[in-house]
């Protein structure tokens, strides 16, 4: 009977320590890892300026608060009037913390991406091992997207450039409310494709205001001949975003469409694209 008590003793202190949350402390002579729990951010900044959390998790608890440095990396593009970092906090008993990251407007570029890199630092006597501890955080200005404010003449390289020196110009007008373009493929059209043009329709253009993608649904474009003798006609679809709304920069990918079948450029080289910002 004893030893049948003994055994349900055993039996119950096991599971109690199975049930119950052990933490792990720190030794004097301990290593912590840690790391950002993301690799990169993307800080769109308008006017009011923007900020980011980011949690940082640590392999071991400790029995009282501990302080990690977020250091900036000397290879960073950013200047310190760019951007903002909180402390680092890893609370008692947990095994992460929060920071926050602000980046301001006005201390940005008008144009372009400031870059931030950031790592972990031990403070004080802890010793602190970082794992996967690099954070990048690409800062750059956004504006209110208004349509008015994109109307104009657009120019910049294709993804032909590179090996037919094709760029492009595209001309953007409102109409009724509504967006308009006008130019897309031209050079690659009649220089690789070898086509003239006879008439061409400006193509309406759904734009989100919120987040700056935008479409083309398949539309009548082009009218040509091959050689003199006429062609099928092309009609034209597209997708594309506005990179960036401050300085007026955006992407393009354009689609020809000729008796049902797509030309998109990869059969023949490049996928289509044009990278373009207003003159």
């Amino acid at each position: 009977m004893k030893k049948l008590l003994g055994i349900l003793g055993i039996v119950l202190l096991l599971t109690a320590c199975a049930e119950e949350e052990l933490p792990v402390f720190d030794t004097e002579n301990g290593q912590t890892l840690a790391q950002f729990s993301t690799t990169s951010v993307s800080l769109a900044t308008p006017e009011e300026g923007a900020s980011s959390e980011v949690s940082v998790t640590v392999t071991t608890k400790s029995a009282s608060d501990r302080m990690i440095n977020v250091a900036v990396d000397p290879t960073s593009t950013a200047t310190a009037g760019q951007y903002n970092i909180s402390d680092l906090t890893i609370p008692a008993g947990s095994f992460s913390g929060t920071f926050t990251i602000s980046s301001s407007f006005n201390a940005l570029p008008e144009s372009g991406t400031s870059n931030l890199i950031l790592i972990l630092e031990s403070i004080g006597s802890q010793e602190t091992i970082v794992e996967n501890g690099v954070l990048n955080v690409d800062m750059f200005r956004t504006c209110p997207i208004v349509l008015e404010d994109f109307v104009g003449t657009w120019s910049g390289p294709t993804s032909w450039f590179d090996t037919e020196g094709y760029t492009t110009e595209i001309e953007t007008t409102i109409v009724d409310g509504e967006l308009y373009m006008n130019g897309m493929i031209f050079q690659w059209f009649q220089g690789f494709w070898g086509e003239v043009i006879v008439t061409n329709t400006p193509v309406k253009v759904d734009v989100n205001l919120e987040t700056g993608e935008f479409s083309i649904s398949e539309q009548p474009y082009i009218i040509s001949t091959y050689d003199g003798a006429p062609q099928p006609a092309y009609n034209l679809t597209a997708t594309g975003t506005i990179l960036n709304s401050c300085d007026k920069t955006l992407e393009i990918f354009p689609v020809l469409i000729q008796g049902g079948s797509p030309i998109d450029g990869s059969a023949y080289g490049p996928l289509f694209s044009e990278t373009i910002s207003l003159n």
